[in-house]
């Protein structure tokens, strides 16, 4: 049975699915921590990496919102809120989602007073922006749900209920895309659905555990976390299809936990989570839009101390970032990190 993203990340991190891929290639770019704590989603623009904080700090503490300059230096604590999870960027603005007073909330990206966009939500998780509206999935609803940027009080409009554990979320022009879990290996879906409501379509069907989506000008691309939402090592694709449906084509195969992703022009990014064995690095990978060998940007190696997680994935022109996380026992400790060229 699927679960949703935080019970998947209860569990991961005790049995977490690994990396990789059947034959993977390296690349030769540099890795360099940006900053430390224990980041979950990240968001980019072009002067700072933005994330939130999973625990801003000693044990019971609220999580944060932070920013870090992409080439490094102090980091900056926007905001403070009860866990923080999905995390989207504009010209203007930080949003992010709250799971634990369900909220969805903006700040401007120098920090100020936070303006909360929705409330009485129920588990909001991922989250997107375009120039008029916030998109976000509400998990423990079983919701897509949208409410204007201005932050005027407006009532969040539902686009789309009764889900089947709906995961990531992504939005270009005219529509609004997302990934249905499903409840049992062989059932989760794409769907598709006008920016403004309509019809819900099935892009598609009979897929393992689908989570995360990206979407260009051509094609709605994904991961399949795999069997068991995971638990079974190596079974994770990613994969993609047009804009328009059709026959999905399997752009990586073999992937160990494949969970957050990102595209540009080039190729489609995403992170492995990683198996808690020797033979499951937690891993930052690539591969070309057209499809090929896998690439490794980096890994972060298991040891005896405990799993390796890697969570939220951004790029822009020239590097990836991504969130690490690192459990030693009882204790996460995690960083932002960027890797160079991509």
């Amino acid at each position: 049975m699927s679960m949703n993203l935080k019970g998947f990340l209860v569990l991961v991190l005790t049995v977490v699915p690994a990396c990789g891929s059947s034959s993977p290639n390296s690349s030769d770019g540099t890795s360099i921590e940006l900053a430390s704590g224990s980041p979950y989603g990240i968001a980019v623009d072009s002067t700072n990496v933005y994330w939130t904080n999973m625990a801003g700090g000693p044990a019971g503490s609220l999580a944060t919102v932070m920013k870090v300059p992409l080439g490094g230096g102090p980091a900056i604590a926007l905001a403070s809120s009860e866990g923080a999870w999905g995390i989207a960027v504009d010209a203007t603005s930080v949003y992010w989602t709250t799971g634990g007073n369900g909220t969805v909330m903006k700040l401007p990206l120098d920090g100020g007073t936070p303006v909360t966009l929705a409330s009485g939500l129920n588990d909001p998780e991922d989250i997107v922006v375009d120039a008029t509206s916030a998109y976000w999935i509400d998990q423990g609803d079983f919701k897509v749900m949208k409410v204007p940027l201005g932050g005027g009080g407006d009532t969040p409009t539902t686009l789309a209920s009764d889900l089947e554990t709906p995961n990531g979320i992504a939005v270009d022009s005219t529509s609004v895309y997302w990934t249905n879990g499903g409840y049992t290996n062989a059932s989760g879906t794409v769907m598709k659905l006008p920016i403004d409501g309509g019809t819900a379509v099935t892009l598609a069907a009979g897929q393992n555990n689908p989570c995360a989506i990206a979407v260009d000008s051509t094609n709605v691309y994904w991961t399949n976390l795999g069997l068991g939402n995971g638990t079974t090592v190596g079974s994770g694709t990613v994969l993609k299809v047009s804009l328009d449906g059709g026959t999905a084509v399997t752009l990586a195969s073999d992937q160990y936990g494949p969970r957050h992703m990102a595209v540009d022009s080039t190729s489609v990014y995403w992170t492995n989570s990683g198996d808690g064995f020797a033979n499951g690095d937690a891993a930052v990978m690539k591969v070309p839009l057209g499809g090929g060998t896998p690439i490794i940007l980096a890994s972060t190696l298991y040891s005896a101390l405990g799993p390796r997680e890697s969570y939220g994935i951004a790029v822009d022109a020239t590097s990836v970032y991504w969130s690490r996380d690192i459990q030693q026992g009882t204790v996460a400790t995690g960083a932002v990190m960027k890797v160079t060229p991509k």
